[in-house]
């Protein structure tokens, strides 16, 4: 059958059932109708929204790359070397975040503590220099901790997020109080605080950061407005018990809405959802109730284990981070194993060794560049 034959119209709808971004790429080699078709900006952002594109692998503390597939993914395409400038010898980089195809480093000078941060992407070697906060840099000796979040109404290809159009969260806590600054690229930094004796990190979900405080209050930071607020969970659970044990997180579901997810002895995992009421206002209600030993049947163990759940948000997927605790046939040998389980439709799938540290993905650049003629020319 001449391919020619095909309707452009269904064409389309055959190259979106391509299921790998890395078999897209292989189909616009194909002929230059292809290419032209999958280059197309709309092609791209229902590609996207279809189809997730592949982890390459995943940075460590140490800024270790560890490819996903070592057949398949060349490790030296992923170094960091190109962010050696004059000043590395008296100083030393630390991985924040990462997010699609782009890593969030700042850069600490040994005498002068924190000094900057940089937004890059390690495939295409392309990085931006953050200018330092003049109010964040006074507590540059506090421990902080910094997001990549979109920016705002961005599209790009299907993605919100690129090395030109992102916003940068930095939190630093220090005598009893939280210092944020967002920074906009284009824009400047917008600093805040408030006191707080003591708050748990629980999550960033829907341009927000969570924090238990104790006593059933969550405090929130809305990233738009970079203002703090705060709420109380029903009377329903003991939330200080569940926070004690890392059992607590907030992540977003496919609705928009944030849910906490909550770890329960024996391995279930609850689910609540802030639905509207009448009035106006909003509860938080049991969505839903899940045997995470019911999701993890279509793994692959070899060793007998037990669970010790321990969700942690992965802030942007809909998803949690279980960390469960493996028993080895061998005396007093145990081993912890990750595993991210979906709230939506309970697929689970096995994450990098935790002992390695702290494992910050990095996914294969979208949307995809074509260099070669797309034209009708030649």
């Amino acid at each position: 059958m001449d391919m020619d034959a095909i309707p452009i119209e269904l064409l389309e709808l055959i190259l979106l059932f391509i299921v790998s971004p890395v078999f897209l790429l292989r189909a616009a080699l194909a002929c230059k109708q292809w290419r032209r078709i999958i280059a197309d900006a709309d092609f791209l952002r229902r590609f996207r929204c279809l189809h997730r594109p592949p982890v390459a692998g995943h940075y460590y503390d140490t800024k270790r790359f560890s490819p996903s597939s070592p057949s398949v993914v060349d490790g030296r395409y992923f170094s960091l070397d190109f962010l050696r400038g004059d000043d590395f010898n008296h100083g030393f980089w630390r991985l924040k975040d990462s997010r699609g195809s782009f890593l969030l480093l700042d850069f600490c000078d040994y005498n002068e503590g924190f000094q900057y941060m940089v937004i890059c992407e390690p495939v295409t070697k392309r990085f931006l220099k953050i200018p330092p906060s003049t109010a964040l840099a006074r507590y540059r000796y506090c421990n902080n901790s910094a997001f990549l979040l979109d920016g705002d109404n961005v599209q790009s290809g299907g993605n919100s997020f690129s090395i030109s159009r992102f916003k940068v969260l930095c939190l630093l806590h220090c005598y009893n109080r939280i210092r944020a600054g967002v920074f906009t690229w284009g824009e400047s930094w917008q600093e805040t605080s408030m006191e707080s004796n003591s708050m748990e990190l629980i999550g960033l979900a829907m341009g927000s950061m969570y924090w238990y405080a104790g006593d059933r209050k969550v405090v929130t930071l809305d990233q738009s407005s970079n203002e703090f607020s705060s709420f109380l969970l029903p009377d329903i659970e003991d939330w200080d018990c569940h926070i004690k044990n890392h059992r607590l997180a907030i992540t977003a579901g496919r609705d928009g809405r944030a849910c906490i997810v909550v770890g329960v002895t024996g391995g279930d995992m609850k689910v609540f959802s802030r639905l509207p009421v009448p009035g106006g206002n909003c509860e938080w209600v049991l969505k839903k109730r899940m045997a995470l030993f019911m999701a993890i049947r279509s793994l692959q163990w070899h060793e007998p284990w037990y669970f010790n759940p321990q969700p942690i948000s992965n802030h942007r997927t809909g998803a949690v981070l279980i960390v469960a605790t493996t028993v080895s046939l061998l005396p007093q040998q145990r081993t912890p194993l990750m595993i991210r389980l979906d709230i939506e439709t309970m697929a689970v799938e096995r994450m990098p060794d935790p002992n390695l540290g702290t494992a910050y993905p990095c996914e294969l650049p979208w949307p995809p560049v074509f260099r070669a003629c797309t034209d009708h020319c030649g």
